[in-house]
């Protein structure tokens, strides 16, 4: 029965005195346990102190799910660029905030020209890469279902890859999930 009654008492050594309770659901740390469990609590405190701007988050799950239908040449686009994915909306840019385009995704990929067009094309097709317009110049977005910074979603960002099918969600499409369903 859990009622919150006396399991055992604690008993001083040297007086032989109760000096406590115990009750169900009460555990004994022991001062060795307190002190290994403060120093890895120090040890996480070094992690905290990452800027998380340099660090881009990946959906394991989703990505596994996509690996043997990418090319080795999506791949490796891929792979290439994720370190240019904006902190905000998933833009490939320079951390200048300069856009990157075309000729800079040949340079950063490594591959041909002709290839990276390809590539483009077809990652845009799958709903992975996202090309667009400002007023100056081509922009190239990535699925933040693969590829993100930050702790949020840019509402934009949803609405740009609103019919990509969440494989992990069993195919449902990004404009039938609420945000409920996360």
């Amino acid at each position: 029965m859990d009622d919150g009654s006396i399991r055992a008492h604690v008993i001083s050594k040297k007086t032989g005195e109760i000096t406590t309770d115990l009750h169900v659901g009460d555990m004994i740390v022991r001062k060795s346990s307190i002190k290994s469990h403060k120093n890895k609590t120090e040890n996480i405190q070094e992690y905290i102190k990452w800027n998380l701007e340099n660090f881009y988050k990946t959906h394991v799950a989703e990505v596994r799910l996509w690996m043997n239908e990418l090319s080795q040449a999506e791949k490796a686009f891929l792979f290439s660029v994720v370190p240019y994915v904006s902190f905000e909306d998933c833009h490939l840019q320079y951390t200048n905030g300069v856009d990157i385009g075309t000729e800079e995704l040949i340079k950063i990929t490594g591959l041909s020209r002709g290839l990276v067009y390809q590539t483009i094309e077809s990652l845009i097709k799958k709903d992975i890469l996202y090309k667009g317009k400002n007023s100056k110049n081509r922009q190239y977005f990535v699925n933040p279902w693969l590829f993100c910074k930050g702790n949020r979603i840019n509402k934009v960002l949803r609405t740009m890859f609103k019919n990509y099918r969440i494989r992990v969600l069993n195919g449902r499409q990004w404009k039938n999930i609420k945000n409920s369903d996360l």
